[in-house]
């Protein structure tokens, strides 16, 4: 065996089965299969998966000792609630179990980094693609179950609320500043998604407008604390919102 497969070797047993992180997401994995295997009492299964996902998570990160804040299981809860409640409108073909291995890829990769303090950068990416996960199921029970539209503004605003919190924890100098602002986004982005319930648009569409609104206001939030803000910037991402919400819109199926 030449010395790069056996470099590739020692950073993979390194990375993998001594890691906790890695245990967890497979957990994940296995919790996600039994959950379609056993399609009864899906809500009390999901319900101890995730107490027991959030327990680890817990265990885990505490670890850490002074660099552990209850705050960084919040990302990961909710990607294991979105992870699963989006697995609910795929079909049960093959492609699912590639699925629960993509899920389980992303969670580890949550786990080790975008759960940290010291990884804006990946915290960012991760935190736009769980939003879709968790937002799309819930705004598709309001599409498929015909849920009442303050059910599903009472179940979205504190996911929106508490995914913008975690990401702005790391650029403000103060917990309360960070809640403020993550409340009035959850606010704004509720009145948004109530205005979306007038057009007929597919929940993942309307999901996709969400998730746009979001990035926009969220970096342009955090461009003012790094006082990298200013006119070009904010035209930049004003652009980029609106170019996402244009190809969504005037693509999307209208029925």
């Amino acid at each position: 065996m030449d010395t790069r497969a056996l470099s590739s070797l020692r950073v993979l047993l390194r990375t993998f089965p001594s890691s906790h992180y890695a245990l967890l997401s497979l957990f994940l994995f296995i919790g996600l299969e039994l959950l379609f295997i056993v399609h009864r009492w899906l809500p009390l299964l999901l319900s101890i998966l995730l107490a027991v996902l959030i327990m680890g998570i817990i265990l885990i990160r505490s670890e850490e000792g002074d660099q552990f804040h209850p705050t960084q299981t919040i990302l990961p809860t909710i990607a294991a609630f979105g992870f699963a409640a989006l697995a609910v409108y795929l079909p049960l073909t093959f492609f699912i179990h590639i699925y629960f291995i993509l899920c389980a890829t992303a969670f580890f990769f949550i786990l080790k980094y975008g759960a940290k303090q010291a990884w804006p950068t990946w915290n960012t990416v991760i935190s736009l693609a769980v939003l879709t996960t968790a937002v799309a199921p819930i705004i598709g029970w309001r599409f498929t179950l015909y849920s009442p539209v303050w059910a599903m503004i009472a179940l979205l605003f504190p996911v929106i609320a508490l995914m913008a919190f975690q990401s702005l924890l790391r650029y403000t100098p103060r917990m309360s500043e960070a809640g403020f602002i993550a409340l009035a986004i959850a606010f704004v982005l509720s009145e948004f998604i109530w205005v979306l319930q007038f057009l007929p648009l597919h929940f993942i569409v309307q999901t996709g407008c969400v998730v746009a609104v979001y990035y926009t206001i969220l970096h342009s939030i955090t461009g003012v604390y790094e006082k990298s803000m200013n006119r070009q910037r904010a035209l930049e991402y004003a652009v980029v919102g609106a170019i996402a919400l244009a190809l969504l819109l005037f693509t999307a199926r209208w029925s």
